[in-house]
Order: structure tokens, then sequence, then C-alpha cells
């Protein structure tokens, strides 16, 4: 990567990545959200964004997956 992402990305974001990670489920796949009550109680940008780290993070764990059987992404 050209640029590191950590140096560029303004602190917010970082902010709110941690906060991503804290109410996603873990093992047992319950999720905590940030807002008292259930998805429908969530603002509409956060339960986007939270879809979309998701889904970075499931194709981080795909392209690792397939990298530590030396197959190709």
């Amino acid at each position: 990567m050209a640029r590191n992402p950590r140096l560029t990305i303004p602190p917010p974001w970082h902010d709110f990545i941690r906060l991503w990670a804290a109410c996603r489920g873990g093992m047992g796949g319950i999720a905590h959200w940030p807002d008292p009550g259930g998805v429908g109680d969530q603002a509409t940008w956060i339960v986007d964004a939270f879809a979309m780290l998701a889904a970075i993070d499931a194709r981080i764990d795909d392209v690792v997956r397939r990298g530590s059987r030396g197959q190709a992404a």
C-alpha cells in the first residue's frame, strides 16, 4: 500500500472502527448496537457502515484463509 491507512485516515474514523469492533458479535454471534433498541432504532448510516465493515472483514478473512493454503485470492 502506498500510504499507511493508520496515518491517512482521520482519527474519528479510527474511533468508529473501534465502536464497530466493540459492538459486533463474537464467537456467540450476539451483536450489540450502540444505541438502545434493535436495528430499527439505530441511525441508518451506522447500520450501513457496520455492514460495510463486516463485509470488508469477511473478505480479509477469506483472503487470509486462501493465502494460508497457498492459493491465490
